[in-house]
């Protein structure tokens, strides 16, 4: 595929859809009469740079599986990775990205020194915390709606092959959640997820590194390359039984908010639609910095420190079970949001324009200027952010970079 054939698809003014790996909830990235515009991994290790000092350009279409054995083998890694690391490069970046990795290194966009972005007229210019400053912040978590994401450079941190890693057994959910929120307070952990499946109440915890380490008993182990063996979050890959959907959704909140979170998923589990109950439920911590970028989508967002409550479970494919499913999500993204915290935008569509004003305000007005500054209206129409700003007042305020990035500018170029 030409290397200009993005710039030229999404100049052409033909309604698209961006998708990434496309391992969204159940088709959410497919859309009846549009084009759909993803990502082929298998030649992107070509199209790799190393810049130095830590530095990596990528190409948003390299799968992490990828981009992770290709910087192994160079004695680097990057700082968060996603449980299924078939996912791109791009896609993740679109909607913040998370991982086991989050209790110390925050989300994937945190470490992005800039991207390659394309706008509605085909016109690419790369973006950064100080060149098209408000794109940036947009395009990333902002899941394709004011651009495709071309290429990337992150930062990376040296590899370390070996985790030591911890299990503790819980009985009750309320003893999961006292004992993730001790975990949150601390500032030395490496790896942090916890699970409930078949009844089994587990958190690990996880330093990296080969030096010596506690584990002197049968709940410790010492894996090499935890991140590529795939052994966490599995069933979310797991394809669901014939007449089914897969249904997976995540919402982060403040720490000290965990345990009423935990109590309104709980409660999903004795809806009659949800009939085979919670297959998985898993819990991720996410540190952030003091001076880490205000991302407007992201999942996460001002609290120094988030807990992430996600689950996966199996429903008929069945407009009633359909129905039911979206009025109990919507329960739950209430609840998450009277609690202070955000819904990761990947998931299961119940964001409609009401809570979305409530939660990005402003922000979504400035995204209409942008999308229509940049002539995107053809580009993601569907998603619920775009759907939302038809609402939202138009003389919000925005930043003071909007005068950079409210238009095409001279420093603009095409791609190559």
């Amino acid at each position: 595929m030409p290397s200009a054939f993005p710039s030229a698809l999404l100049g052409s003014g033909r309604q698209l859809t961006l998708r990434g790996a496309g391992h969204s909830s159940d088709g959410q990235t497919v859309t009846e009469g549009e084009l759909l515009v993803t990502y082929a991994p298998e030649s992107a290790a070509a199209q790799v740079r190393d810049l130095g000092d830590g530095l990596i350009e990528v190409p948003a279409g390299m799968s992490w599986y990828g981009l992770e054995r290709y910087l192994n083998r160079r004695g680097a890694a990057f700082p968060v990775l996603p449980d299924y690391l078939q996912l791109s490069v791009g896609g993740t970046l679109s909607v913040g990205g998370i991982g086991i990795d989050s209790v110390r290194s925050g989300m994937q966009v945190d470490h992005v020194e800039r991207i390659q972005l394309i706008d509605g007229t085909g016109t690419s210019r790369w973006c950064s915390r100080t060149d098209h400053s408000e794109l940036f912040r947009f395009a990333l978590g902002g899941s394709g709606t004011v651009g495709l994401i071309e290429r990337a450079v992150l930062r990376t941190v040296p590899y370390r092959r070996d985790t030591h890693l911890h299990r503790t057994r819980h009985d009750t959910t309320a003893e999961l959640a006292e004992h993730t929120e001790r975990m949150a307070l601390r500032d030395d952990i490496d790896i942090f997820y916890a699970s409930i499946r078949h009844g089994v109440v587990q958190t690990t915890t996880g330093w990296r590194g080969s030096g010596p380490k506690r584990c002197g008993d049968a709940d410790c182990a010492i894996v090499a390359d935890l991140s590529l063996r795939g052994n966490y979050g599995t069933a979310r890959t797991v394809a669901p039984p014939a007449g089914h959907a897969r249904l997976c959704a995540d919402y982060i909140v403040p720490a000290g908010q965990l345990a009423p979170l935990l109590a309104a998923v709980d409660a999903l589990r004795h809806l009659d639609a949800l009939d085979r109950g919670l297959e998985l439920l898993w819990i991720l911590i996410v540190h952030r910095s003091s001076d880490a970028t205000a991302f407007p989508f992201t999942p996460v967002g001002s609290a120094p420190v988030s807990i992430a409550v996600g689950f996966c479970t199996s429903l008929h494919r069945e407009f009633a079970a359909v129905d039911a499913t979206r009025t109990a999500l919507r329960g739950l993204l209430e609840r998450c949001l009277e609690l202070g915290g955000r819904p990761y935008l990947y998931g299961f569509d119940v964001l409609d324009a009401a809570p979305a004003e409530r939660l990005y305000g402003a922000d979504l007005a400035r995204l209409a200027q942008l999308r229509s500054a940049h002539r995107l209206d053809h580009v993601n129409a569907h998603h619920p952010l775009v759907r939302a700003t038809v609402s939202a007042p138009p003389d919000s305020a925005h930043s003071p970079a909007a005068a950079n990035d409210g238009k095409p500018d001279d420093r603009t170029s095409r791609s190559e």
